[in-house]
């Protein structure tokens, strides 16, 4: 790829300027200057262009939808935004296709009833897709006149919504596409049928976990936790559906008895002491060290799926006390950590990963002190 970054327009001027005899009247606000620096200015955008051009024609570096055309050489489509499945309770049974809308202010959704799973439960489908159909819990008011209703509420999130997938991500299954050669029921194979699926958002694939021709699927949702037990069962339904499992007449080969399941949580508790900077209390700062804590979480979460060295079916995730601290050392008015422990233990905190447990973690109480 050709470097354009140094042809700017002071650049190209002097090397302008420098083809004009000295003899010539060149200094700043002269004829020849004020001539040539017009053209300077026109092939600064030209090559700010053609640069633009170059890198849209290349995996690695395009963006958009030059990315999007590229990807099509991998067999790739950008997955596009999905809605969210939420758990609608209500005081009696309503009409299937009623709408209801979330008290959010200017984040106002609209649900509407789309299945039926008990008395006065309801899977609710988010009329707008993305991941704000999973941000609001609480209750909701009916768009569509229902006599007797008296309660409604949103509560658990049965499939997370899905915001239209960002170049990285997308850029990435490309290459791993092109690559990996996903073909009859290996492990990339399983990761593209899976993660095609709305709602998922990570996947370990463990072979021969109980033996010859069994495959267990660990599925993460979207939101970055455990999937639900709908996420799973649509999974295993797509992959391997009960009861005539190892039939093929799923996804999976002829042969392949799949098994799908969802992480265990571990609850993550953390202890430390804390020396705060002049003007800072450390009442000030508990809630933002928790919040700095629990981006660590999210990212281990985020990185749960990612094979270690060893092989692409061979997995770790741990809570390094190391980042926990550098976690709260970023907190502005936070000067110094000691004393910290994890779940009672001032050593790293190991997860297991393998065909029997996968676990991620979330966190639990932050306790500090001065």
């Amino acid at each position: 790829m050709i470097d354009f970054t140094h042809k700017t327009y002071q650049e190209l001027l002097k090397a302008q300027l420098a083809r004009v005899p000295n003899s010539l009247d060149k200094r700043e606000g002269s004829m020849i200057q004020t001539a040539i620096g017009a053209g300077a200015y026109a092939l600064e955008e030209f090559y700010l262009e053609l640069d633009k051009v170059q890198r849209g024609a290349y995996l690695q570096t395009a963006v958009g939808q030059d990315l999007d055309y590229l990807a099509t050489l991998a067999n790739v489509t950008r997955y596009p935004a999905s809605p969210a499945v939420r758990l609608g309770v209500f005081n009696i049974d309503v009409p299937l296709g009623s709408r209801f809308s979330t008290i959010d202010g200017a984040d106002s959704v609209n649900f509407i009833a789309a299945k039926k799973l008990g008395d006065g439960q309801y899977e609710m489908t988010c009329e707008t897709a993305g991941t704000i159909g999973s941000q609001y819990t609480g209750p909701i008011l009916p768009i569509t006149y229902i006599q007797g209703l008296t309660s409604a509420e949103i509560t658990d999130i049965l499939v997370p919504g899905d915001d239209t997938e960002d170049d990285e991500s997308f850029r990435q299954r490309a290459i791993d596409a092109l690559t990996e050669r996903p073909f009859g029921g290996n492990v990339a194979d399983y990761k593209r049928v899976v993660l095609a699926i709305d709602g998922v958002g990570g996947l370990q694939v463990y072979p021969t976990w109980d033996g010859g021709g069994t495959v267990k699927l660990s599925v993460m949702g979207s939101d970055w936790m455990p999937a639900s037990p709908q996420l799973v069962e649509t999974v295993q339904n797509t992959v391997d559906p009960p009861p005539d499992q190892g039939l093929g007449y799923g996804t999976a080969p002829i042969g392949a008895k799949v098994t799908v399941v969802a992480p265990e949580i571990v609850t993550v508790n953390i202890t430390a002491r804390l020396a705060t900077g002049p003007g800072y209390t450390l009442p000030l700062l508990r809630q933002s060290v928790r919040d700095a804590v629990d981006a660590y979480m999210l990212n281990i979460r985020r990185e749960w799926d990612e094979p270690d060295a060893s092989g692409m079916t061979h997995y770790s995730a741990w809570v390094y006390a190391a980042r926990v601290t550098a976690a709260m050392l970023s907190v502005p008015g936070v000067v110094n950590v000691t004393g910290l422990t994890i779940n009672g233990r001032s050593a790293d905190l190991e997860l297991r990963e393998d065909g029997l447990l996968q676990q991620v973690p979330a966190l639990g109480e932050v306790t500090l002190h001065a």
